[in-house]
Protein backbone atom coordinates (compact mmCIF):
# COMPACT_ATOMS: atom_id res chain seq x y z
CA UNK A 1 0.00 0.00 0.00
CA UNK A 2 1.37 3.41 -1.00
CA UNK A 3 2.66 5.45 1.89
CA UNK A 4 0.99 8.87 2.19
CA UNK A 5 3.80 10.35 4.26
CA UNK A 6 5.95 12.71 2.15
CA UNK A 7 9.23 11.03 1.32
CA UNK A 8 11.05 14.19 2.33
CA UNK A 9 10.27 13.32 5.96
CA UNK A 10 12.77 10.46 5.65
CA UNK A 11 15.09 11.75 2.90
CA UNK A 12 16.35 15.31 3.04
CA UNK A 13 19.35 15.21 0.70
CA UNK A 14 20.09 13.75 -2.72
CA UNK A 15 23.57 12.87 -3.94
CA UNK A 16 23.82 12.86 -7.73
CA UNK A 17 26.85 12.54 -10.05
CA UNK A 18 27.76 15.95 -11.42
CA UNK A 19 26.86 16.91 -14.96
CA UNK A 20 23.85 15.67 -16.92
CA UNK A 21 22.60 13.36 -14.15
CA UNK A 22 22.58 16.23 -11.65
CA UNK A 23 20.79 18.46 -14.14
CA UNK A 24 18.14 15.80 -14.83
CA UNK A 25 17.41 15.33 -11.11
CA UNK A 26 17.21 19.12 -10.61
CA UNK A 27 14.68 19.37 -13.46
CA UNK A 28 12.65 16.56 -11.89
CA UNK A 29 12.61 18.22 -8.46
CA UNK A 30 11.48 21.52 -10.01
CA UNK A 31 8.24 19.78 -11.00
CA UNK A 32 7.49 19.14 -7.32
CA UNK A 33 7.15 21.19 -4.15
CA UNK A 34 9.85 19.18 -2.37
CA UNK A 35 12.39 21.11 -0.33
CA UNK A 36 15.45 18.96 -0.93
CA UNK A 37 19.13 19.73 -1.03
CA UNK A 38 20.69 18.22 -4.18
CA UNK A 39 24.45 17.77 -3.99
CA UNK A 40 26.56 17.21 -7.10
CA UNK A 41 29.25 14.63 -6.43
CA UNK A 42 32.41 13.68 -8.37
CA UNK A 43 32.60 10.43 -10.32
CA UNK A 44 35.01 7.69 -9.25
CA UNK A 45 35.78 5.96 -5.96
CA UNK A 46 38.85 7.99 -4.96
CA UNK A 47 37.61 11.47 -6.00
CA UNK A 48 34.29 10.80 -4.27
CA UNK A 49 35.90 9.42 -1.11
CA UNK A 50 38.10 12.53 -0.87
CA UNK A 51 35.06 14.77 -1.47
CA UNK A 52 33.01 13.08 1.26
CA UNK A 53 35.82 13.22 3.81
CA UNK A 54 36.31 16.94 3.18
CA UNK A 55 32.58 17.63 3.17
CA UNK A 56 31.97 16.00 6.54
CA UNK A 57 34.36 18.51 8.13
CA UNK A 58 32.49 21.57 6.86
CA UNK A 59 30.04 23.61 8.97
CA UNK A 60 27.40 22.94 6.32
CA UNK A 61 27.62 19.24 7.10
CA UNK A 62 28.18 19.46 10.87
CA UNK A 63 25.38 21.95 11.54
CA UNK A 64 22.58 20.15 9.70
CA UNK A 65 20.41 17.24 10.72
CA UNK A 66 20.51 14.02 8.71
CA UNK A 67 17.33 12.03 8.34
CA UNK A 68 18.42 10.09 5.27
CA UNK A 69 20.37 10.28 2.01
CA UNK A 70 19.41 9.11 -1.44
CA UNK A 71 21.78 8.48 -4.35
CA UNK A 72 20.27 8.84 -7.82
CA UNK A 73 21.98 8.45 -11.17
CA UNK A 74 22.70 6.24 -14.16
CA UNK A 75 24.34 2.83 -14.31
CA UNK A 76 25.27 0.10 -16.76
CA UNK A 77 23.39 -3.16 -16.90
CA UNK A 78 25.22 -6.41 -16.07
CA UNK A 79 22.25 -8.61 -16.88
CA UNK A 80 20.26 -9.29 -20.08
CA UNK A 81 17.03 -8.89 -18.11
CA UNK A 82 17.48 -5.09 -17.90
CA UNK A 83 16.93 -2.68 -20.76
CA UNK A 84 17.90 0.95 -21.19
CA UNK A 85 15.58 3.07 -19.07
CA UNK A 86 14.83 0.38 -16.48
CA UNK A 87 15.04 1.58 -12.87
CA UNK A 88 16.92 -0.49 -10.29
CA UNK A 89 16.76 0.00 -6.53
CA UNK A 90 19.82 -1.43 -4.77
CA UNK A 91 19.52 -3.94 -1.98
CA UNK A 92 23.29 -3.99 -1.61
CA UNK A 93 26.51 -2.99 -3.33
CA UNK A 94 30.07 -4.27 -3.54
CA UNK A 95 33.48 -3.34 -4.91
CA UNK A 96 34.60 -4.69 -8.28
CA UNK A 97 38.10 -5.38 -6.92
CA UNK A 98 37.63 -6.40 -3.28
CA UNK A 99 40.48 -7.55 -1.10
CA UNK A 100 37.83 -9.71 0.49
CA UNK A 101 34.38 -9.96 -1.07
CA UNK A 102 31.99 -7.94 1.07
CA UNK A 103 28.53 -6.54 0.46
CA UNK A 104 27.21 -3.34 2.00
CA UNK A 105 23.45 -3.10 2.43
CA UNK A 106 21.32 -0.06 1.76
CA UNK A 107 18.89 1.02 4.48
CA UNK A 108 15.97 -1.41 4.39
CA UNK A 109 13.34 1.03 5.70
CA UNK A 110 14.18 3.84 3.27
CA UNK A 111 14.46 1.40 0.39
CA UNK A 112 11.03 -0.04 1.11
CA UNK A 113 9.51 3.47 1.20
CA UNK A 114 11.01 4.24 -2.21
CA UNK A 115 9.83 0.89 -3.54
CA UNK A 116 6.28 1.65 -2.42
CA UNK A 117 6.33 4.92 -4.34
CA UNK A 118 7.60 3.34 -7.54
CA UNK A 119 6.36 -0.23 -7.15
CA UNK A 120 5.42 -0.74 -10.80
CA UNK A 121 8.36 1.24 -12.17
CA UNK A 122 11.44 -0.47 -10.76
CA UNK A 123 13.35 -3.65 -9.92
CA UNK A 124 15.31 -4.70 -6.86
CA UNK A 125 18.96 -5.33 -7.66
CA UNK A 126 22.62 -5.54 -6.63
CA UNK A 127 25.18 -2.91 -7.55
CA UNK A 128 28.87 -3.26 -8.33
CA UNK A 129 31.15 -0.22 -8.15
CA UNK A 130 34.09 0.16 -10.51
CA UNK A 131 36.90 2.73 -10.54
CA UNK A 132 36.74 2.85 -14.35
CA UNK A 133 34.16 2.76 -17.11
CA UNK A 134 33.31 -0.84 -18.04
CA UNK A 135 33.20 -0.40 -21.81
CA UNK A 136 33.16 -3.99 -23.06
CA UNK A 137 29.86 -5.85 -23.33
CA UNK A 138 31.69 -9.10 -22.64
CA UNK A 139 33.21 -7.74 -19.44
CA UNK A 140 29.82 -6.49 -18.26
CA UNK A 141 28.29 -9.92 -18.73
CA UNK A 142 31.23 -11.63 -16.97
CA UNK A 143 30.96 -9.24 -14.01
CA UNK A 144 27.26 -9.94 -13.76
CA UNK A 145 27.91 -13.67 -13.63
CA UNK A 146 30.83 -13.45 -11.20
CA UNK A 147 29.11 -11.25 -8.62
CA UNK A 148 25.46 -12.04 -9.40
CA UNK A 149 25.26 -8.27 -9.93
CA UNK A 150 22.72 -6.23 -11.84
CA UNK A 151 24.20 -2.75 -12.27
CA UNK A 152 27.68 -1.27 -12.45
CA UNK A 153 28.35 2.29 -11.25
CA UNK A 154 31.34 4.41 -10.20
CA UNK A 155 30.16 5.80 -6.86
CA UNK A 156 27.99 3.37 -4.89
CA UNK A 157 30.44 1.54 -2.64
CA UNK A 158 32.25 4.75 -1.63
CA UNK A 159 29.01 6.36 -0.46
CA UNK A 160 27.74 3.23 1.30
CA UNK A 161 30.96 2.79 3.29
CA UNK A 162 30.97 6.46 4.24
CA UNK A 163 27.31 6.46 5.30
CA UNK A 164 27.66 3.31 7.38
CA UNK A 165 30.69 4.79 9.14
CA UNK A 166 28.59 7.81 10.12
CA UNK A 167 25.36 5.85 10.73
CA UNK A 168 23.47 7.78 8.02
CA UNK A 169 20.60 5.85 6.36
CA UNK A 170 21.09 5.55 2.60
CA UNK A 171 18.98 4.41 -0.34
CA UNK A 172 20.34 4.08 -3.87
CA UNK A 173 18.55 4.13 -7.23
CA UNK A 174 19.97 3.78 -10.74
CA UNK A 175 18.49 4.11 -14.22
CA UNK A 176 20.04 1.81 -16.82
CA UNK A 177 21.93 3.86 -19.41
CA UNK A 178 23.55 1.00 -21.37
CA UNK A 179 22.60 -2.65 -21.62
CA UNK A 180 24.93 -5.62 -21.22
CA UNK A 181 25.07 -6.24 -24.99
CA UNK A 182 26.22 -2.67 -25.63
CA UNK A 183 29.92 -1.86 -26.17
CA UNK A 184 30.89 1.65 -25.09
CA UNK A 185 33.67 4.00 -26.11
CA UNK A 186 36.53 3.96 -23.60
CA UNK A 187 35.62 7.00 -21.50
CA UNK A 188 37.89 6.29 -18.51
CA UNK A 189 40.66 8.67 -19.73
CA UNK A 190 38.09 11.50 -19.94
CA UNK A 191 37.63 11.57 -16.16
CA UNK A 192 40.08 13.87 -14.35
CA UNK A 193 41.59 13.32 -10.92
CA UNK A 194 38.79 15.45 -9.46
CA UNK A 195 36.14 13.10 -10.86
CA UNK A 196 34.94 15.54 -13.50
CA UNK A 197 34.70 14.98 -17.24
CA UNK A 198 37.27 16.71 -19.43
CA UNK A 199 35.35 17.76 -22.58
CA UNK A 200 38.23 17.69 -25.07
CA UNK A 201 39.41 14.24 -24.00
CA UNK A 202 35.80 13.03 -23.94
CA UNK A 203 35.29 14.19 -27.53
CA UNK A 204 38.54 12.55 -28.62
CA UNK A 205 37.64 9.22 -27.03
CA UNK A 206 34.18 9.25 -28.57
CA UNK A 207 35.55 10.05 -32.04
CA UNK A 208 37.68 6.90 -31.84
CA UNK A 209 34.52 4.83 -31.96
CA UNK A 210 31.68 6.90 -33.48
CA UNK A 211 29.18 4.05 -33.82
CA UNK A 212 29.32 3.05 -30.15
CA UNK A 213 29.41 6.72 -29.15
CA UNK A 214 26.21 7.53 -31.05
CA UNK A 215 24.53 4.51 -29.47
CA UNK A 216 25.64 5.65 -26.01
CA UNK A 217 24.40 9.21 -26.58
CA UNK A 218 21.00 7.93 -27.64
CA UNK A 219 20.65 5.51 -24.73
CA UNK A 220 21.93 8.10 -22.23
CA UNK A 221 19.41 10.71 -23.37
CA UNK A 222 16.63 8.14 -22.98
CA UNK A 223 17.76 7.18 -19.48
CA UNK A 224 18.18 10.81 -18.39
CA UNK A 225 14.53 11.46 -19.29
CA UNK A 226 13.55 8.48 -17.14
CA UNK A 227 15.76 9.73 -14.29
CA UNK A 228 14.04 13.12 -14.42
CA UNK A 229 10.55 11.57 -14.42
CA UNK A 230 11.38 9.11 -11.62
CA UNK A 231 12.60 12.02 -9.49
CA UNK A 232 9.32 13.84 -10.03
CA UNK A 233 7.26 10.71 -9.30
CA UNK A 234 9.13 10.10 -6.06
CA UNK A 235 8.78 13.54 -4.55
CA UNK A 236 5.62 15.03 -6.10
Amino acid sequence: MLSRTPLTHQINRLLVPQGMEYQAVCRGIKQTSANLEIIAIPVGIKPLTDFLRQWQQTPEFLNKSWTGLMVMGLGGSLSPKYRVGDVVLYRDCGDIQPIEEQWYHCDAVLSELVFQRLENQLFWGRGITSDRVISSAEEKRLLGQKYQGDVVDMEGIAILKWCQGLDIPLVMLRVISDNCQQDLPDLTPAFGKDGGLQPLILARQMLKNPSNSIHLIQSSLQSLKVLQQVTTNLFV
